[in-house]
């Protein structure tokens, strides 16, 4: 794809947000970033600044922190969607986890001062960056309710039935990780879960019969 398909996709994310006026967008594009990241190279570092907004073309990352001498996977994110230490990015305070690529990674990066310098010139800019932090928030909240509602493997089937890209992209000792339950746990879970297909696709079974764990 060529530079200018990417800025019509992205033109196309913002206009889900607000009206964005043609003149504001091309001095906002004027300023946007392409930026490539191979496996394991870092779109952001703890404890460094973290001043940009990435929105990911194609890609995979995951986001952790390191406690005690061990990295904790506290998510991931993929194409289309944004990806920042907003904390970092709303208070100017080095980054509090790092985000990691873990496939080749294409993303559009802006500085987030530059929506605060645009909050000046159209009233747009203040409904875009409101709905980007809003998304962020939803997000949250979900992942929290479903760490506090779920079982991890009740949890891991919510991503199997919503047909996450998580289940078949992501390492297991990193989906282990993120579900807070060893690799070895997480492949028995799996395990259990192919039996059940495998004995309801066989005529052994119905859905009563499947693992719960």
């Amino acid at each position: 794809m060529t530079i200018a398909d990417h800025e019509h996709r992205f033109r196309a994310v913002f206009d889900e947000l607000a009206q964005v006026p043609d003149s504001e967008w091309k001095h906002f594009w004027s300023q946007v970033q392409e930026r490539h990241y191979t496996p394991r190279q870092h779109l952001i570092r703890e404890a460094q600044p973290a001043p940009l907004i990435h929105f990911i073309l194609s890609g995979l990352v995951r986001l952790y922190h390191n406690q005690d001498g061990r990295e904790l996977v506290r998510g991931f994110d993929y194409e289309n969607r944004f990806v920042a230490d907003y904390d970092s990015v709303l208070t100017g305070q080095p980054a509090t986890f790092n985000v990691q690529a873990l496939e080749p990674t294409h993303t559009l990066a802006f500085p987030a001062e530059l929506l605060r310098r645009l909050y000046d010139r159209h009233p747009s800019w203040d409904r875009v960056a409101r709905r980007i932090l809003e998304a962020q928030a939803s997000r949250r909240a979900d992942k929290e309710r479903r760490f506090r509602v779920h079982t991890p493997e009740a949890h891991y089937r919510l991503l199997v039935e919503r047909g996450s890209p998580l289940v078949d992209r992501v390492p297991l000792n990193q989906l282990a990780s993120f579900l807070r339950i060893t690799p070895e746990t997480l492949s028995r879970i799996r395990a259990r879960m192919r039996d059940a297909r495998e004995a309801l696709d066989s005529g052994q079974g119905g859905p009563d019969d499947r693992a719960t764990g």
